[in-house]
């Protein structure tokens, strides 16, 4: 694993975080201003890598759903598109249970050595293998500019409604790697 020569910390209250850039406003803003509430409020769970000086990524979880709402309320599109992947009770499921990566960032100075590629990998492999709630997908809402990388890590457009939008929901099958 790339990130063994760091710390990994769930974030919780007290918790003392490194300075962190990773050009995002938004992603910054959040792990600084928001992050510690959401854990408190029980919304999401931030987990932090640091190294002595820095925080190096960090990256969130909360729970989701994959359903035929996604793909504009059309049930037979939905079963349609993900039917091949899903196992369907009589009368056939319209949400599948997930997690969601709310977020993902890594630091300026870490980008491009491999760093995300490594949490992604970590995250389907948590969930395969301490998969304790019934957890099928991982599911992102990727902003314009990750949307490659996360093409490259196995990800799929659950729809094309979404396709002008800031952001665009994926998802990951973790079935694949069972």
């Amino acid at each position: 694993m790339l990130f063994k020569e760091f710390e990994l910390l769930r974030l919780e209250p007290g918790i003392d975080i490194k300075p962190f850039d990773c050009e995002n406003s938004d992603l910054n803003g959040f792990l600084f201003d928001d992050a510690e509430r959401y854990c408190k409020e029980l919304l999401a769970t931030t987990f932090i890598i640091q190294s002595q000086t820095e925080t190096v990524a960090y990256f969130n979880y909360l729970n989701d759903k994959i359903s035929h709402h996604e793909i504009g309320g059309n049930k037979e599109k939905f079963l349609k598109r993900v039917s091949s992947l899903l196992p369907t009770g009589k009368d056939g499921f319209t949400s599948y249970p997930a997690v969601k990566i709310g977020r993902l960032a890594v630091s300026k100075n870490y980008k491009g050595r491999g760093m995300g590629r490594e949490i992604l990998n970590f995250t389907k492999q948590l969930f395969v293998d301490n998969n304790r709630t019934g957890c099928k997908f991982i599911t992102v809402d990727a902003y314009r500019e990750s949307l490659k990388f996360y093409e490259k890590n196995g990800f799929e457009y659950l729809s094309s409604r979404d396709k002008k939008s800031d952001t665009r929901l994926m998802y990951f099958n973790l079935e694949i790697i069972n």
